[in-house]
C-alpha cells in the first residue's frame, strides 16, 4: 500500500477521524511522482477485492488524466478505498460515470461508498436543485448495482420490474460509445461483453434488494466476465 500523502495536497472534510480524504476534480493534477504510488494501491485494492489476473489501471490505462476525477481515502497505514469518476454531456444533459470505486474489506461497511456518492454529486458542474442528471455506471456486483440505482428515479437497464425507458437505453449507448469506443452494448439487456475478462468477482451472501438484484444478473449474464452497463437519473 502507498503512504499516506503528508499533506501534499489539501485535505476535505471527512465525517471519520480516522480518515484523511483527498479530492481530485481533476486528476492530472496529481504530481507525476504521486501517480505510481496511488496507482499500485488502487490495483492492490482490487486484487483483494477481485481475482485479479493483471492490474486493471495502468500507464496505457491511467486514471491520471484531465478527464477523470478522483476521491482518495487514507488511514495512518494507507490507502483504504478510492472512487474514481468522470463528468460528461450525453444526451444534451449533464451526466456523471462511476469509472470505479474500491474499499478495502476490513473498511467496508462504514458508509464509504455512500460518502463517495455525496461527493461526487456535489461536483460543481452539478448546481443544486439540478434535475435529469444523468448517473451511470458498469458492474456485475448486486450490492454496487443496487447501491446506484437506490440513488436514480429510473434506471435501465430494469432488473426488477420489466419497464423499459428507450431515452435512458439511448443514453446508454452513447456513453458508453464515448467511454468505450469499440465496445458495443448489447441491446435491450444493455450487455457490456467481456467487460470482466481480467479480473473475476468474488461471490459473496446477498440480501435484500441485493438477493433479487443477483438473481436477474445471474440470468442475465451467468459469464462472470460480463457485465451491465447501467444508466439512471440521479437525484441530486
Amino acid at each position: 500500500m502507498s503512504c499516506n500523502l503528508n499533506g501534499r495536497y489539501p485535505t476535505i472534510a471527512s465525517p471519520w477521524d480516522d480518515y484523511a480524504v483527498y479530492s481530485f476534480r481533476d486528476t492530472s493534477q496529481i504530481e507525476a511522482s504521486d501517480r505510481q504510488p496511488i496507482m499500485d494501491a488502487m490495483n492492490s485494492i482490487i486484487a483483494i477485492n477481485w481475482k485479479a489476473i493483471e492490474p486493471h489501471w495502468t500507464s496505457a490505462s491511467s486514471p491520471f488524466d484531465s478527464k477523470y476525477s478522483l476521491v482518495l481515502v487514507y488511514d495512518h497505514i494507507g490507502l483504504v478505498a478510492f472512487s474514481v469518476y468522470r463528468v460528461m454531456t450525453i444526451a444534451q444533459r449533464a451526466a456523471i460515470y462511476r469509472s470505479g470505486t474500491e474499499v478495502l474489506p476490513a473498511h467496508q461497511g462504514r458508509g464509504l461508498y455512500g460518502f463517495f456518492t455525496s461527493q461526487i454529486l456535489k461536483h460543481p458542474h452539478f448546481p443544486t436543485g439540478s434535475e435529469g442528471i444523468l448517473y451511470g455506471w458498469r458492474t456485475r456486483n448486486p450490492i454496487v448495482w443496487a447501491a446506484n440505482a437506490r440513488i436514480c428515479e429510473k434506471v435501465a437497464p430494469s432488473l426488477l420490474d420489466d419497464a423499459a425507458d428507450p431515452e435512458l437505453q439511448a443514453a446508454g449507448v452513447e456513453m458508453c460509445a464515448a467511454l468505450y469506443p469499440g465496445k458495443p452494448l448489447e441491446m435491450p439487456r444493455m450487455i457490456m461483453r467481456g467487460a470482466y475478462g481480467h479480473i473475476k468477482q468474488i461471490r459473496q451472501d446477498y440480501h435484500g434488494t441485493a438477493s433479487l438484484v443477483d438473481a436477474a444478473m445471474s440470468r442475465i449474464i451467468p459469464d462472470s466476465a460480463d457485465a451491465l452497463f447501467s444508466v439512471g437519473y440521479a437525484r441530486v
